[in-house]
């Protein structure tokens, strides 16, 4: 009898011990703590960048404004820089070919906060290693704009978890 009783409690259970020990889905960040709205300055030069991130840290429960608005003056200033690319290969093949290709996508971030640097000029980076098909060009390449979009996303997510640690 108490078994059929506690079997359909079992995973509301297992939920609230989940979420108690700060368990939570990949992606779902959720609102930060201590940042509302954050002045947002980067270069017009990466326009998927500049969305991807723009729209994390709205989804984060950060209102944006422009750098140069006067009216929100009172609020810390994200300064994020241009992105630097590039690749070099990693091993290479019998025939001296790149088997392996190592991808670096970096940037330089820095928050102040009424006159108080926060983040003083952190440089963020991501790698990533790919086996290079040297029967296929073309999917190389897809391949390649492929991990530079995920590591735009990973990127994206290492200022959100700078941003919300500065905060603290």
């Amino acid at each position: 009898m108490a078994r059929r009783l506690l079997l359909p409690l079992l995973p509301a259970l297992l939920l609230a011990l989940a979420a108690g020990c700060g368990y939570q889905l990949r992606g779902m960040d959720g609102a930060m703590s201590g940042w509302r709205d954050l002045r947002l300055q980067i270069p017009q030069s990466e326009p998927g960048f500049n969305s991807l991130l723009r729209r994390r840290l709205e989804t984060a429960g950060i209102t944006l404004h422009a750098a140069a608005d006067p009216a929100a003056r009172e609020y810390p200033l994200l300064s994020i820089g241009s992105e630097t690319f590039s690749g070099r290969p990693a091993s290479a093949t019998v025939l001296a070919r790149a088997a392996q290709v190592t991808l670096r996508l970096s940037l330089r971030i820095q928050l102040v906060d009424d006159g108080q640097t926060l983040i003083d000029g952190e440089n963020l980076t991501v790698e990533r290693t790919y086996y290079q098909d040297l029967r296929n060009i073309a999917g190389n390449r897809e391949e390649a704009e492929l991990l530079r979009s995920e590591m735009r996303q990973e990127l994206a997510a290492q200022i959100l978890r700078r941003i919300e640690a500065a905060g603290r």
